[in-house]
């Protein structure tokens, strides 16, 4: 979430020479991974694919560190390295020019598993986290995606829709305790994401804004069980299927106001305006 400076993304500098490795794993039929991708978080970096198909993808993200992680997928433009877009982003450039936010599962807590389906296009992607200040301790890490001429898994059905809309969540249907599929649409017309927190005993939606607003430092007032991360084409739909305990929930919405963060209000984030949610989920 880009509502802090703090961020880490992996990347490497040899894009070329990584996209013609892919070119040459797809000619040989070798080291492609069609659209079921299964990408493992821990303190040191992630585990994942080098390469795979593009298309609607089916994204497995489990969280085996011991701090808070999520990945987010960023389209680089033609000719621009890791390198490039971190510089930007240091300068106070939260989205470099041609640089493209694809979404991707937000916050999950250690030991917490989401799942996500969302449409990936041909291209050279950072795999970015944008919680706390993980880029000093964590090598970089970048995935192509090929051309392909599939369209890629269809997604489930969903549970309830979820639309997110300046500066509101509207929940259409009830979620209940158990796995639920989420179908998230940006309605905007501003990009949106969310984080789902399931709320501490004794903690209320106060404890996660003071969170928020401290850096995130310390130990959060809920676990994080997943989210979307913000899409640059607000028309994408992106389906989030995770786990609901009984228990008391918030949904947050941490993107800043404005979209650098030299600007001044770059701590004002949507939810200051409004955009959070508390839902319950009986047992």
């Amino acid at each position: 979430m880009r509502s802090i400076r703090n961020f880490f993304v992996f990347f490497i500098s040899g894009l070329t020479i990584f996209y013609t490795s892919c070119l040459d794993s797809q000619k040989n039929n070798q080291n492609i991974v069609d659209n079921k991708v299964h990408i493992i978080a821990n303190d040191a970096g992630y585990e994942y694919p080098d390469c795979i198909l593009a298309g609607m993808s089916h994204i497995i993200f489990e969280n085996h560190g011991s701090e808070i992680h999520e990945v987010m997928f960023v389209k680089l433009s033609e000719g621009m390295t890791g390198k490039n877009y971190l510089d930007e982003v240091a300068s106070g450039i939260s989205f470099p020019e041609g640089a493209i936010d694809y979404s991707g599962p937000g916050l999950v807590s250690s030991g917490g598993k989401v799942e996500m389906w969302l449409t990936l296009d041909p291209g050279n992607y950072l795999l970015a986290c944008w919680f706390k200040g993980h880029l000093e301790t964590l090598k970089p890490y970048t995935m192509t995606v090929l051309k392909s001429g599939k369209k890629g898994i269809t997604p489930p059905k969903e549970d309830v829709t979820l639309k997110m809309i300046d500066f509101r969540f509207e929940l259409d249907g009830i979620l209940k305790k158990g796995d639920q599929v989420i179908k998230v649409e940006t309605v905007g017309p501003t990009m949106h994401e969310v984080d789902f927190f399931r709320l501490h005993d004794g903690k209320t939606i106060e404890d996660i804004r003071q969170w928020q607003k401290q850096g995130k430092n310390g130990q959060p007032p809920g676990t994080a069980i997943g989210g979307i991360l913000d899409n640059h084409d607000i028309s994408r739909i992106v389906w989030l299927k995770t786990n609901f305990e009984p228990g008391r929930y918030v949904l947050w919405c941490g993107m800043a106001m404005v979209p650098d963060s030299n600007e001044p209000g770059f701590d004002v984030t949507h939810a200051d305006a409004g955009m959070f949610k508390e839902l319950l989920i009986q047992d």
